[in-house]
């Protein structure tokens, strides 16, 4: 039977796991078979030693795979890769715990294979698929979740870079495309700072802490687009806490189901009222940052 093997690189799981998901997918750890295959003919692809490939692939990994019908004859990995990247997504807004992809696709129609490279794997710190994690993927999962294409783009995206300054950009587009893609030149800051404060905070006091990040980390953005100013490692904390917003609010809006122009509605009617979201709306999703 043809089938579809993809690692997930950078991962670990505590424990076996067995998750089904659509399209006749699923998601494995602790299975030797999907292991094995990969060790045997992604080494020799990636052309590395076996100690790196065993630091981003070993049996606690987990694994995407995929059956197919006896009868199908080729297997077109272009077919799936929307999908497999949909998932990989997913995975990474799961959990601020490290960083996860999926580089290569293991085609296998017993005894031939075949190996599609898709992209360099992520660098990150290891990605622990937990509990928690696998909570809010099958969330994520669900039908009726849609998330905020062009947030999530450069979400991701941002996890693919390796300068601060381009992570910044990155996650700058996603905050703005979900809190002020309707403010024009010179209102931009101004939304950003208010809506952004009355998501966030929930005391007058967390709300001045959060404006004012924004209106500095904002600073930084327009200096490296318009003058390429490099701030190096003094970004690390700000980027870092950058991604933690996007990831809150692209989690909340999914969650609770709701469009983003009802989302700044709402912030619009709390500038006036005072009030804090989650006590307003309470929501049965509501993950924040703390600042």
């Amino acid at each position: 039977m043809p089938s579809l093997i993809a690692p997930i690189f950078n991962t670990t799981t505590t424990k076996p796991l067995h998750i089904e998901l659509p399209k006749s997918f699923h998601l494995v750890s602790g299975a030797e078979k999907p292991y094995n295959v990969a060790s045997r003919y992604l080494r020799n692809v990636m052309d590395e030693s076996r100690y790196l490939f065993d630091r981003k692939v070993d049996l606690t990994s987990i694994f995407l795979l995929a059956e197919y019908p006896a009868e199908t004859h080729e297997l077109k990995y272009s077919d799936e890769r929307t999908w497999i990247e949909e998932i990989e997504n997913k995975l990474n807004l799961a959990s601020t715990g490290g960083i996860c992809s999926i580089p290569y696709i293991i085609t296998a129609k017993f005894p031939v294979y075949g190996i599609t490279y898709l992209k360099r794997s992520l660098d990150g710190d290891k990605y622990l698929f937990d509990e928690e994690a696998q909570k809010i993927f099958l969330a994520l999962m669900e039908e009726g979740i849609t998330l905020p294409s062009l947030a999530l783009r450069r979400y991701s995206l941002s996890l693919e870079k390796k300068s601060l300054e381009d992570q910044l950009l990155d996650l700058w587009i996603s905050l703005e495309s979900l809190f002020a893609p309707d403010g024009k030149k010179g209102e931009i800051t101004y939304k950003l700072r208010f809506r952004m404060a009355y998501y966030y905070g929930d005391t007058p006091e967390k709300r001045e802490k959060i404006a004012q990040f924004v209106k500095s980390s904002y600073n930084h953005r327009s200096e490296i687009v318009h003058s390429g100013k490099e701030h190096g490692d003094s970004l690390a904390d700000e980027v870092k806490l950058l991604r933690q917003m996007a990831r809150a609010v692209i989690l909340n809006t999914a969650m609770e189901k709701i469009s983003l122009n009802e989302l700044r509605r709402r912030l619009d009617e709390q500038v006036l009222t005072g009030s804090s979201y989650e006590l307003r709306y309470q929501p049965k999703f509501f993950e924040n940052v703390s600042f």
